[in-house]
């Protein structure tokens, strides 16, 4: 085995242990029970991850460019360990055990992989990086997937609490020792028989590299971070709520339970296969097709009945992971490699904003009307000015004046 693809499996085992974020739901309600804390206080626990992991991404990748991505790594993976397992001393009267142990560590310490992880990587496949970073993102999909009916039988077996020891030193161990395989490709390194595309083509690289400062001065920036806010709006309002609306579209409980499963899988699967899709369709045509997609699809959402909110769920979280498999690839095709790390956590800043606020609309909306059609309206038509978005977003021009690789349309 090549040792390019031995570094993309060590990313992609990491990503799969970092995955454990989307198992949230398995401890919901049991801690509820254990504690009789409130849903709302409970899930705070899942906020304050999503709400901390772009701090962690900015911070790891601005460590990674001076220390390299198997130490960030190692030092995630320590975070993420310790986080879980010391979340089993939480006790009724010290919920905050939990936010900071659970929440905090865990959601920095997810944040501190991602980028460089993928950074790293993604150095490696310079002739398929759409490709590969859907296929390690793709892995933190499944993730949830994966860890979903172990931490279940856990739970069941074991109890909450000792599922965080089991689940704390598991998750440490495995992330360490896959980081002892990352390393950065030599500089200009190419793969055997690959000739980068000719500058002023379509499958041209960019010329140079933007550090953040840099790209902070431009506006695609801020059209790429916008996009990503909104594309991933629809599914933040939809996946924690996924077995709920199943329900409320006249399924039973033990059949919405397949709401959840589609999540995971579409999360996992459209991270991979739109990643893959973009290196043919191009960055922001891919990701304009996912924004008619998911804006569409919302739209109608609330009003699908039966299995019918099974298909809509479904496509709502293959577009999610979607936004998240191709982001990546095109603020590298916009802003260069070599900054990647915190060049992309400075974009997952919005993300957590749209974590953070998403669930927030969708459950005031349910809880105020007993449906979620205004909050769906709302991600329908954000989604569809996303789309007008994406369709003026161009890639910088380089120092040269010139227009740089512009992966998504032809000349």
């Amino acid at each position: 085995m090549s040792k390019r693809w031995i570094v993309a499996l060590a990313g992609m085992l990491i990503m799969l242990c970092s995955g454990a974020v989307y198992i949230w739901g398995v401890f919901q309600g049991p801690l509820v029970k254990m504690f009789g804390w409130s849903q709302a206080s409970t899930a705070l626990t899942f906020s304050v991850t999503l709400g901390i992991f772009a701090l962690g991404t900015i911070t790891g990748g601005r460590i990674q460019d001076k220390f390299g991505p198997r130490e960030v790594a190692s030092v995630g993976g320590l975070m993420i360990g310790l986080g879980v397992f010391l979340a089993s001393f939480t006790t009724a009267d010290k919920a905050w055990i939990l936010y900071l142990t659970y929440g905090a560590m865990m959601g920095f310490g997810v944040g501190m992989i991602y980028t460089p992880v993928i950074a790293c990587v993604s150095k490696w496949f310079p002739d398929r990086k759409g490709t590969i970073t859907g296929l390690v993102v793709g892995s933190l999909g499944a993730g949830g997937l994966l860890f979903t009916p172990i931490a279940k039988s856990l739970v069941i077996n074991k109890g909450v609490l000792e599922t965080f020891e089991i689940f704390g030193i598991v998750f440490g161990i495995m992330i360490i020792g896959a980081a002892l395989f990352l390393k950065n490709p030599p500089e200009g390194y190419k793969p055997v028989g690959w000739t980068p595309p000719v500058a002023g083509t379509k499958a041209a690289i960019v010329t140079r590299d933007y550090s953040p400062r840099e790209m902070l001065g431009t506006p695609q920036f801020y059209m790429l971070a916008a996009i990503l806010l909104i594309g991933c709006m629809s599914g933040l309002m939809v996946i924690p709520f996924g077995s709920v609306l199943a329900v409320q579209s006249g399924l039973s409980d033990y059949v919405a339970t397949l709401a959840i499963m589609l999540i995971s899988i579409g999360n996992a699967g459209g991270r991979f296969l739109w990643g893959a899709a973009a290196d043919k369709l191009g960055r922001v045509r891919t990701l304009m097709t996912l924004l008619f997609v998911s804006g569409i699809t919302m739209l109608f959402l609330n009003a699908l009945q039966g299995w019918m909110s099974l298909v809509g769920i479904g496509i709502v979280a293959f577009c999610y992971g979607g936004f998240l498999g191709t982001m990546p690839a095109t603020v590298a095709d916009f802003f260069g490699s070599k900054h990647l790390g915190v060049n992309y956590g400075l974009v997952l800043l919005f993300f957590s904003a749209s974590a953070i606020g998403a669930p927030i609309v969708s459950g005031m909306a349910k809880d105020a009307t007993g449906n979620f059609s205004g909050a769906f309206l709302i991600g329908g038509v954000a989604s569809l000015v996303g789309l007008v978005i994406a369709f003026i977003t161009k890639p910088p021009a380089d120092n040269n004046g010139e227009l740089k690789a512009d992966t998504s349309v032809s000349k």
